[in-house]
């Protein structure tokens, strides 16, 4: 694809962050595939850039002489404009490709000579070339937002709220004329919508680049004749209001507070040197501009971002947690990175700021705990990754940004028990009456639409296999229309069914493309009959499955199983289903009845299950494996077995046809949701601190809900633990 870039000409050196952003954007892109041309106020050449590196074009002689025609090589005029339409004048750059024929005209020329396809203005005053040239060649416009810029002005500058609200129309207005807008948080997206931008708006933060973090820590003590204690680092565009007003907060308030022996070191274009200070309190030192950067951030001991205005991502937030770095930061300045924030940095507000600085700059073991858990979350961010969602976006397939972060980052290290595996129950409501379980009571069913967002975001968060399951899914008016949209975002589909409605889906069923099939059989044909509350339920579902066995010996797919719930009134025909279920050609898997006591196995029983276990263990290497697991069933049914640990929102979940998210299929535990996916993206909740406190929780402290059912040897298939809680040392 070939991309033009519409944007302001301080490129190089990449010294503040919007530079750095759009250098690397482009880098991401041009490193995938496609051919980038860089337009500014330049007016001698463009830039090509491909994965060879970045090319000077010059402008050809006849164009250079048609941009010195007098309506295009008065700049002033445009600059003029700007400050009319109520831009302060440090915005001139910003908003002169608005009202400047030049640019317009080197959008178009170069558009033409390099076949452009995409644009991609940074900023939205550079909107306006950027659709001009789409009406005269066709194409889309993906704008790259770095701020809401009307709230960032409100929030740096003292313009009037009547000069403001016209500002915010006015960029709601530019941005409703691309295809896209790309946004640097959420919040950002939330105001622009609430100034009236229409258009799809896609999050995609900063990017870091994670190679550049291993290397040499500078020796700052030496180099700028430092005392011996701890080095604090902030770095930025000393100019820019927000990081101004944070170098007056670290010099006046913070560095009096911190013992003599302390440095804050600061880098960035434009230092206020009159506030550097050698007094009483800590020195505070400026370096200007470097080259180095990484270097320093390692070399420093904590690293701050006090910031209280602004938008975006914090680009230095990024830098900081990829050098492995202890971090103090504001909530504003955390804004826009989807971290857990009590383990990749401190936050907290102007009040508590000092507080939370000295709590830190003492805790050694702390500063080393939290730079590694930073690192390890940054690695999510690398701009390889940044560049991905961008050209998604510029190929009309935009998504949200969702980190490559671990889930279980913090967690012990382990290996997958499975592909990650969404459990979505589409339905209430069922053809038999089972005597342990309340899901045919009512009648429910989950929307297409809200099915189809929600296998979105399943897919963004890197899930592989949905199991569809009800009550019983066949009875969902638009179940195949559901395993079509599921199927069309390449995710593999189970389908859980009692088997009783095969036959009549049959060919709807082979023509959808599901993947696997699993039916429960309970006992022979008199048992299962009784525990599924209607005569004649066996012998469907055993045609039922001789017709998927025959189908997938044929080579049609549609890989069986039967599952086989283990109560006191079938324990001793459990040997016998297996043997004809395995003689049939089907995969055969079981477990003890759940929350059911009126039908779990008694003292008389056990004898029984013993036995059925060690016969199937003999030919079952998996069934073998997972002894330990069988016999502590046992104590579930005893009422003796405490929490129990699995792998809830790690290797899979569990969402409602309501759009609760719970950690797996026990529908109606009390207290397992954490929050709605139909409400709030799963990509949000996914990596929201809410849930990742519950799955640190599932797996470390396990769960009282009162489930024993096979993600339970999963545990110790994953971790090599026992999914039994270890008691408290000294127990």
């Amino acid at each position: 694809m070939r991309i033009a870039v519409l944007t302001r000409p301080d490129l190089f050196p990449a010294w503040h962050g919007a530079a750095v952003k759009i250098v690397r954007t482009i880098d991401a892109l041009a490193a995938r595939g496609d051919v980038v041309t860089v337009v500014t106020e330049d007016r001698d050449q463009y830039w090509r850039v491909d994965a060879a590196g970045w090319t000077a074009v010059p402008f050809g002689p006849r164009f250079r002489a048609v941009e010195e025609w007098p309506v295009l090589r008065n700049q002033s005029r445009a600059a003029r404009w700007v400050r009319r339409a109520g831009f302060p004048e440090e915005e001139t750059i910003l908003y002169r490709p608005m009202f400047d024929p030049a640019w317009w005209a080197r959008v178009l020329h170069v558009s033409h000579v390099e076949r452009i396809e995409r644009w991609q203005p940074e900023f939205p005053g550079f909107v306006v070339p950027a659709w001009i040239a789409r009406a005269a060649f066709g194409g889309r416009i993906a704008v790259g937002t770095h701020n809401a810029e009307f709230d960032r002005l409100a929030q740096t500058n003292t313009l009037a709220p009547a000069r403001i609200a016209r500002l915010k129309r006015l960029e709601a207005a530019l941005l409703n004329r691309a295809d896209d807008v790309v946004v640097c948080s959420p919040r950002d997206r939330e105001r622009l919508r609430e100034a009236g931008v229409t258009r799809p708006m896609w999050h995609v933060p900063h990017g870091v680049t994670l190679a550049a973090y291993r290397a040499r820590p500078a020796d700052l003590r030496v180099r700028y004749g430092l005392g011996g204690g701890p080095v604090l680092f902030f770095h930025g565009t000393l100019h820019y209001g927000p990081n101004r007003d944070a170098v007056e907060f670290l010099a006046r308030t913070l560095a009096p507070a911190l013992p003599r022996s302390a440095s804050i070191l600061i880098a960035g274009v434009s230092p206020p040197r009159e506030l550097g200070c050698d007094g009483p309190g800590a020195t505070v030192r400026f370096t200007g501009p470097i080259d180095d950067l990484p270097e320093h951030i390692l070399a420093a001991d904590v690293c701050l971002c006090p910031v209280f205005a602004g938008g975006g991502t914090r680009m230095k937030l990024l830098e900081y947690f990829a050098a492995g770095k202890a971090v103090v930061s504001t909530p504003l300045g955390a804004e826009g990175l989807a971290v857990v924030h009590d383990r990749e940095l401190v936050l907290a507000e102007r009040e508590g700021f000092v507080a939370a600085v000295e709590q830190v700059l003492w805790d050694t073991a702390g500063r080393r705990r939290l730079g590694t858990a930073a690192r390890r979350w940054a690695a999510g961010y690398d701009w390889r990754a940044v560049g991905a969602a961008w050209q998604a976006v510029h190929r009309g397939a935009g998504a949200d940004f969702v980190a490559e972060v671990a889930v279980d980052a913090h967690l012990p290290p382990r290996t997958a028990s499975k592909p990650l595996t969404l459990l979505f129950l589409i339905n209430r409501g069922c053809n038999l009456r089972c005597t342990f379980c309340d899901l045919w009571e009512g009648k429910e069913n989950v929307g297409l639409a809200d099915a189809e967002r929600l296998f979105e975001e399943a897919r963004a968060i890197g899930t592989k296999t949905v199991v569809l399951t009800g009550g019983e899914p066949l009875l969902h008016p638009q179940f195949f229309e559901i395993v079509s949209a599921a199927r069309a975002r390449g995710l593999s589909v189970n389908l859980t069914t009692n088997g009783t409605l095969v036959e009549r889906h049959w060919q709807r069923i082979v023509d959808s493309g599901i993947d696997s099939l699993s039916m429960s059989i309970d006992g022979l044909p008199p048992t299962h009959d009784r525990l599924r509350g209607r005569a004649g339920s066996f012998d469907q579902t055993w045609a039922a499955l001789e017709r998927v066995i025959s189908h997938s010996r044929a080579g049609g797919g549609l890989d069986p199983c039967v599952y086989f719930t283990v109560t006191r009134e079938n324990v001793g025909e459990l040997v016998e289903v297996w043997r004809r279920v395995r003689q049939a050609g089907a995969r055969f898997d079981f477990w003890p009845v759940n929350d059911a006591p009126d039908l779990y196995l008694r003292p008389s029983d056990e004898p029984a299950w013993r036995a059925a276990v060690a016969r199937i263990a003999l030919e079952e290497r998996d069934v073998a494996a997972r002894a330990h697991y069988y016999a502590e069933s046992l104590g579930y049914h005893r009422g003796e077995t405490g929490p129990v640990r699995c792998l809830g929102f790690v290797d899979q979940y569990g969402v409602r046809y309501d759009g609760a998210l719970l950690p797996c299929c026990v529908w109606g535990g009390d207290g397992l949701a954490v929050g709605n996916v139909f409400t709030t993206p799963l990509s949000t909740l996914w990596r929201s601190p809410e849930v990742q406190s519950r799955r640190e929780r599932l797996f470390q402290a396990g769960c009282t809900v009162g489930c024993y059912n096979h993600s339970l040897y999963e545990f110790g298939v994953s971790t090599g633990l026992s999914h039994r809680v270890p008691p408290v040392q000294g127990e």
